[in-house]
């Protein structure tokens, strides 16, 4: 997938881009190639499933610790750039290699591991969002897809990022989700 391709599809659906404003480019520990992502490309500001991105306004890249005022130096590099559907920050996690991830507030800030690096969530909520726009039923709220759509889309994935798709990550609770959502149609 190319960059223009990518940008393409999220204007076609309607979602504008979220971009990191250059004034931050300089103050942030984060490598150039991210930087220039952020920068350039951005991510949407809204993604299948559930994902809000924020990423030129308060609280884009405040690190976890500072949003909620706790003395917790073990989210001191996660720094902010959305949420999920309850509200728990998705993070870039700095100390472990730029990883995304997002932090269960009400259960004592654990880490959920999303991607391994920023350029695989957007190849994600890509692929993700694109097999909702193709496989959603007119007629209820819910999608018409075969298993074996299924399991092209879960080999899809786990090709891209293996680590993203083991148990008990973000990404196979979703595509259970949608798995079993199917099944009781």
């Amino acid at each position: 997938m190319n960059v223009e391709h990518y940008l393409n599809y999220w204007k076609e659906q309607g979602i504008e881009m979220e971009k990191m404003p250059l004034q931050y480019a300089h103050a942030l520990p984060l490598p150039v190639d991210i930087v220039e992502f952020l920068g350039s490309v951005g991510l949407p500001q809204e993604s299948a499933p559930y994902l809000k991105f924020n990423l030129s306004t308060f609280p884009a890249f405040v690190s976890a610790d500072d949003l909620y005022d706790v003395d917790r130096p073990d989210i001191s590099d996660h720094l902010v750039i959305g949420e999920n559907e309850e509200g728990d920050p998705i993070v870039i996690e700095v100390m472990h290699h730029y990883q995304i991830s997002y932090l269960k507030v009400d259960e004592d800030f654990s880490s959920v591991l999303i991607n391994s690096s920023l350029d695989k969530l957007s190849i994600f909520m890509y692929l993700y969002d694109q097999f909702v726009q193709r496989f959603g039923d007119p007629d209820s709220d819910g999608l018409a897809f075969t298993p074996q759509d299924w399991e092209y889309l879960n080999k899809q994935l786990k090709d891209i990022d293996v680590v993203a798709m083991e148990e008990g990550s973000f990404w196979t609770y979703y595509l259970e989700y949608l798995h079993l959502e199917n099944k009781n149609k």
